[in-house]
């Protein structure tokens, strides 16, 4: 298995797939890199259904821009955000889990505040709208556990952002509740793996104080 480093150094976006299944034991341990992954007051915003079914390929296919590498691909990893957790009961659920854990020991500044953490937790649930930018920035963290934990296995992955959520959603008969934000076709890279594109300089995103 590839260190770290080197995944992130050999990560590819792989747009073409050999048909060779990918063991379970491999999914299961990319699934738990996403799980571990962190997350704003742990709230683990991130949903994921797995494709493995050649029919619902080709169907996912069509809502992904009919890309055909999505059908090609042995698994697809379907990444939603799911609103339900935000409700009360979760984010209570959280709270408790925090404060169990100990975490709360180690906060400062005004989240060490008692008089703050009381205000916050008189605040009313956030609204979808307030909820889905922060929520699909957590979840961008787990699909990344995801792409370079496959690539540590030297599985090949690509993310896909362009598909009808509402089609996916209508496809698999799924509640509005979950969001669809990333389609990840997940298998053995087939042909030449393409080089890697052109990174601007450690330089150019380092900013620059007046």
């Amino acid at each position: 298995m590839l260190t770290v480093w080197e995944a992130i150094q050999s990560r590819r976006s792989i747009r073409k797939y050999k048909p060779d299944d990918v063991p379970e034991e491999m999914l299961n341990q990319i699934l738990e890199a996403a799980r571990l992954a962190p997350s704003g007051s742990n709230r683990q915003p991130w949903r994921f259904l797995v494709v493995r079914d050649a029919q619902q390929r080709k169907e996912l296919r069509e809502l992904c821009l009919r890309q055909t590498f999505i059908e090609e691909a042995p698994v697809d990893i379907i990444c939603f955000v799911d609103l339900h957790r935000f409700s009360e009961d979760s984010i209570a659920k959280r709270r408790q889990e925090y404060i169990d854990s100990g975490t709360d020991k180690t906060i400062t500044g005004r989240f060490a505040d008692p008089d703050f953490q009381e205000y916050m937790q008189s605040l009313p649930p956030p609204t979808r709208e307030q909820i889905i930018p922060g929520a699909i920035a957590n979840t961008y963290i787990a699909v990344e556990h995801i792409v370079l934990m496959a690539a540590a296995l030297g599985l090949g992955t690509c993310w896909v952002g362009g598909f009808d959520p509402a089609g996916i959603n209508k496809l698999f008969n799924l509640p509005d509740n979950l969001v669809p934000v990333v389609v990840i076709p997940l298998g053995y890279p087939a042909g030449e793996i393409p080089p890697q594109r052109p990174r601007v300089s450690l330089e150019e995103i380092l900013v620059d104080l007046p």
